[in-house]
Parts: C-alpha cells; sequence; structure tokens
C-alpha cells in the first residue's frame, strides 16, 4: 500500500510542470522609474522563487502568483544604484500582470556603464543629491553619537563620530571625561551635524576661556558652568 501510494507521489511531481528561468526582460519591463529618464542597466536572476499571496495591494487567502529575485541596477538622477534582490512577482501564468518590489540598495559606479558618474545629473553632482548622500551615509553610520545631547553651551551639540560607542558618550555625560568628546577620543563630524549646532561648538571651542567654564575640574556644577561662560560672554561683549 505504501510502495502504491509512493508511486502515485512521484508521479505527480514529476508531472508537475517545471517553472523556467524568468527571463531579464520580465525585470527591465515591470521596473517602475522614480523620475523621468531613469532606467535600467542590468538585470541579473537569482533565485528566490516563492509563491506570494499578495499582488498590488490585494491579499488572498492562496497562492495567486510567483515572485523572482533580481540584482536590479537603474541609472538614477544622483547616479547608478544596485538593488539587491528586488522581486518581480506575477499573477499565475501571466508575464503582464506583475509588480516590482524593491529590495535593499547601494549606489554602484557609473563608469561601470560607460555612463557619466552623477547619472542623469552628468559629471558633477547637484547639491540635492549631496545633501541626500550625506544623509543616507550619517543615518548609516553606527559610530555616529551625540544625538541630541548638549555639549558646552550648545543645545543640542553637533554630532561625533564615537569607535567606542555609547560608552564614551555616556562617560562624557557622566563627566569622566572631556570637557569636549574629542578629549573623550571622539571626532567631530562636520558633515552629519546641522549648521546651527556645528556654528555654536566651533565657536565655543575655538575660545579656551569659554572651554574652561565647563571643565568639570574647576566647576563643579552645570549652575556654575554657565555662570562662567554667561559672565565671559558679557565681558567680552562689553569689551567690542
Amino acid at each position: 500500500m505504501r510502495t502504491h501510494a509512493l508511486v502515485i507521489a512521484l508521479s505527480v511531481l514529476f508531472a508537475m510542470p517545471v517553472l523556467a528561468k524568468p527571463s531579464p526582460e520580465l525585470c527591465r519591463k515591470h521596473f517602475t522609474p522614480a523620475v523621468e529618464g531613469e532606467r535600467v542597466l542590468s538585470c541579473k536572476y537569482v533565485g528566490g522563487d516563492r509563491g506570494t499571496r499578495q499582488l498590488k495591494g490585494q491579499h488572498y487567502l492562496t497562492d495567486i502568483g510567483t515572485c523572482w529575485d533580481f540584482d536590479l541596477v537603474s541609472l538614477q538622477r544622483c547616479g547608478c544604484r544596485l538593488f539587491m534582490k528586488s522581486s518581480i512577482c506575477c499573477r499565475k501564468g501571466s508575464t503582464s500582470d506583475c509588480e516590482w518590489r524593491v529590495g535593499d540598495s547601494k549606489p554602484v559606479d557609473c563608469k561601470t556603464y560607460s555612463l557619466p558618474e552623477f547619472g542623469l545629473s552628468g559629471d558633477t553632482e547637484p547639491e540635492n543629491c549631496r545633501v541626500e548622500r550625506m544623509a543616507t551615509e550619517c543615518y548609516k553610520n553606527k559610530n555616529l553619537k551625540f544625538h541630541g545631547v548638549t555639549v558646552g553651551p550648545c543645545t543640542p551639540g553637533p554630532l561625533f563620530e564615537c569607535p567606542q560607542g555609547d560608552q564614551v558618550m555616556q562617560d562624557f555625560m557622566n563627566e569622566k571625561c572631556g570637557p569636549t568628546p574629542e578629549e573623550c577620543g571622539c571626532t567631530l563630524s562636520d558633515a552629519c551635524s546641522s549648521p546651527e549646532a556645528l556654528k555654536c561648538y566651533k565657536d565655543w571651542k575655538g575660545n579656551p576661556e569659554a572651554v574652561k567654564c565647563f571643565d568639570s575640574k574647576l566647576h563643579k556644577n552645570n549652575w556654575l558652568k554657565h555662570q562662567c561662560y554667561e559672565k565671559l560672554m558679557a565681558g567680552e561683549a562689553t569689551q567690542e
């Protein structure tokens, strides 16, 4: 009986149609450009075949389609970008009723495709692209610390790269090192700090007497530190 059942199961298995390897054209066809002129440079099928119960915002009780993963490179306004394992999902039996699902991404060198460095923007990086690039790099920088932390008279202060992570920031806040984060082993991040916080910090650090006001060895609490700083600033303003 068991042998008979096994034979039937194997017969059904081998009778099932084998899904053909999806063509890169499927990926090119259903890529969704974000801006005019954006286009696919390459599509590489990387497997990941699986059923899906969702398509174009609609949910179903059973699998109604199949998804395939592609590594897709597109030409964009700020350069070229590789979307790793972005999925093309199609309704069963269709190559037109499909959608593109964005995977993780990273910038890649446009020169590999004999294109300008900054894609649709040419050989010069536009300011909005630079701002967008820096925001992404800062967001992904796990060593970036001092978010929302007061540094000296600056509330909040700028951001710093601290290879030893949160421990260094805690040491600074507990007055185990300082009065500047650099003295705790951190490096000022000009690119990731707001212009206002950066100016405040550089103005303060550029005045040795003002920095002394926030030295815990000289002034034991925040009230004394700020009193020292306010008197110093008032005196300098009077001299001017």
